[in-house]
């Protein structure tokens, strides 16, 4: 694990470079944390509540919480640990998701790359909170099934997003009621089965095209056989289409 820590009297920011198949087994802070993906994605566990957040997401883990992180793929985690006394206002007693602000982003890259004085961090530890209190917090995180059963159905899809078997195929390779699957998926995550498949799917292609892959062949690979249609889905999710994320992803 390579680590670059910057710690002062108020809060602690650090960067974690972390192979595919690390973990951080429950556990819990006295201070709040900021965790944020510059690359990679993590399965988090945090008060009975599990999801996969990719970069496009900053979280918020309030001191206290419970939480564990795993990583199915290699990741660069950045996160921030800072005294509850600092919080921005209003209510930031139970963890969120937040979309990630691109300034957001710059702030948390400068304060585990770029070194900077206390002056200076004291600076972006404002700046930070102001953002973090305009921040939209969003319900669009992949939420991971509770139930066993579903969870392996998520997990193979996860692997492999472009498997079309449909929730009937799977309940019979597990031995289940295609009922018992679905309400296990509502009941766990909040969403059908179909509607988290969907979720899924752009969350592996937005990782494809962070990697360079063209939109096609993302769409293929992600089980779309008409890439208008991916389009339509990634937009949907992500407020932007697949060329222009690709485009951003390039600028930064």
């Amino acid at each position: 694990m390579d680590a670059v820590e910057e710690t002062s009297a108020i809060f602690t920011a650090s960067r974690d470079l972390l192979p595919a198949g690390s973990a951080f087994e429950p556990h819990a802070h006295q201070e709040d944390q900021i965790a944020w993906l510059a690359a990679g994605a993590v399965e988090l566990e945090v008060l009975g509540e599990r999801w996969h957040v990719r970069g496009d997401r900053i979280v918020w883990i309030p001191a206290g919480a419970m939480h564990a992180m795993r990583f199915s793929e290699a990741a660069d985690l950045v996160s921030l640990y800072i005294d509850p006394l600092l919080r921005p206002e209003g209510d930031w007693s139970t963890p969120r998701a937040l979309r990630a602000d691109p300034l957001a982003q710059a702030l948390l890259h400068h304060l585990t790359d770029g070194a900077p004085d206390h002056r200076r961090r004291a600076r972006c530890r404002g700046l930070l909170a102001d953002l973090l209190a305009e921040m939209p917090v969003v319900r669009d995180v992949i939420a991971l099934p509770r139930d066993e059963r579903a969870r392996t159905v998520a997990a193979a899809l996860l692997q492999d997003p472009g498997d079309a078997r449909d929730l009937d195929a799977w309940a019979r390779e597990l031995g289940v009621s295609t009922k018992t699957l679905a309400r296990a998926f509502v009941h766990g995550t909040g969403v059908t089965f179909r509607r988290w498949r969907v979720d899924a799917r752009m969350h592996a292609g937005a990782r494809m095209l962070a990697d360079g892959v063209p939109v096609q062949d993302a769409a293929r690979a992600v089980g779309y056989i008409s890439v208008s249609s991916f389009i339509v889905a990634f937009r949907q999710r992500f407020q932007t289409t697949p060329a222009r994320y690709a485009a951003a992803l390039r600028a930064a």
